[in-house]
């Protein structure tokens, strides 16, 4: 298998799909399959290229798809016949200019390992050339603790990807996304938009649960995807057209409201040194019962969402950051009061570039705080009860880079008790 690459195009769009989850029911495999449809039938456009991966929960073996011209070499991964599968065979049924390649891992390789991640990634810049990329992620996702699920082939191991594993599998990669936009849950944090600040230009996220209904309107996303437009640019009309699909109740359902946030990673490192400030200070009102107090109902008023809460969806788990620092900018003669104003204006004025909520309750971006109270850890999906795997979690989440940069991990591990 051997040709000549593909004409370079202005865009490329590189597809990630993990359809398994932790339960033995229900999966995503039905509606990644639409997703992707979706996705490769708006490239037949002719005006970008796509490569996909998907591991079906309940079809053996790891499969890629691509979008473009002759074929490369990929090691381990076999052509097959696009008939010889059902969502391939809807997908090429479709097809007007494009050419259809399929390629099958037989291997059950696991999709949650970042060395699997970074594979696909190569792959696509490989067979996809091109001047910039955006990079899709769909799956389950567990905030700052990591996305995806997957088990080994002979199911000894079970696995999440760890944010830093996947901002390294997207370092690893030649060229730099330009927007990596997640359709998966709770991935708006603080915590994921530092560790990517290397790996991308923009992230699109959202700080709630992502509803599985509604095949999203990827014809509409690549009429922004044009040769001359600004990165920012791109990922602001995505999100903004995101937003209008979303509002029409039977996409988001059964969710009132599902808030996307466009975030400039470029405009991370700017919240080190107020966070930083905030942290240490924070620690320091432990020991001043009438201050730890203040500050800890400050920041429990900031848990904004719940998962069972179809009005509200978001994690007990998480603090929206701005209403965080509203909270205790408001603790008149504090010391928070001065870094708590600059972490907010860092984050609402740079940081998220733009943002859009039915509700208003989240407003930007997300920020983990261990659950004290009772409820909060029983109905949270990010903070687990099994005291091994929280403990496991917990040490993961303190080897973050956000944590290792700003020891907010210190707050957020051990949190203000009233």
């Amino acid at each position: 298998m051997s040709g000549k690459t593909e004409t370079r195009k202005p865009w490329a769009v590189l597809a990630y799909t993990v359809a398994d989850d932790k339960g033995t029911g229900d999966s995503l495999d039905a509606a990644a399959k639409e997703e992707l449809k979706a996705i490769c039938d708006a490239a037949d456009f002719g005006e970008m290229s796509v490569a996909a991966q998907v591991d079906f929960k309940h079809t053996r073996g790891v499969f890629r798809g691509v979008l473009t011209g002759p074929p490369q070499p990929s090691r381990g991964f076999q052509p097959i016949d696009a008939d010889s599968h059902p969502l391939w065979r809807s997908i090429k049924a479709k097809l007007d200019r494009s050419r259809l390649r399929v390629l099958a891992e037989q291997t059950d390789l696991n999709a949650a390992r970042a060395n699997v991640l970074e594979g696909f990634l190569r792959f696509g810049q490989q067979e996809c050339p091109a001047d910039r990329y955006v990079v899709f992620f769909y799956g389950h996702a567990y905030g700052p603790m990591g996305l995806f699920f997957d088990a080994e082939a002979d199911r000894s191991a079970i696995t999440t990807m760890p944010l830093g594993d996947l901002a390294r599998s997207l370092d690893a990669v030649e060229k730099r996304a330009a927007v990596i936009v997640f359709r998966d849950c709770l991935v708006n944090t603080l915590e994921t938009a530092y560790q990517l600040r290397h790996a991308g230009e923009f992230m699109i996220a959202t700080q709630s649960l992502a509803p599985i209904a509604g095949v999203w309107p990827w014809a509409t996303f690549v009429t922004a995807l044009m040769a001359g437009a600004a990165s920012g640019d791109v990922a602001k009309a995505i999100g903004r057209q995101l937003a209008c699909f979303l509002d029409a109740p039977e996409n988001r359902e059964p969710y009132a409201d599902v808030p996307y946030s466009v975030v400039d990673l470029g405009a991370a490192e700017a919240i080190v040194e107020p966070l930083k400030a905030l942290s240490d200070l924070l620690d320091l009102a432990r020991g001043d019962s009438a201050r730890a107090a203040a500050c800890a109902k400050a920041l429990e008023a900031a848990r904004v969402g719940y998962p069972d809460a179809p009005s509200n969806p978001g994690d007990p788990a998480l603090l929206d950051v701005p209403t965080m620092c509203d909270n205790l900018a408001a603790l008149t003669g504090d010391p928070v009061v001065a870094p708590a104003r600059a972490l907010g204006q860092v984050v609402s004025n740079r940081l998220v570039a733009w943002h859009h909520s039915r509700k208003g309750r989240h407003r930007g971006a997300s920020l983990y705080y261990k659950p004290v109270a009772a409820k909060d850890l029983r109905r949270s999906h990010i903070q687990s009860e099994d005291e091994a795997q929280a403990a496991s979690d917990a040490a993961q989440y303190a080897a973050l880079a956000l944590g290792q940069a700003t020891g907010w991990h210190r707050i957020a591990l051990n949190p203000l008790r009233a």
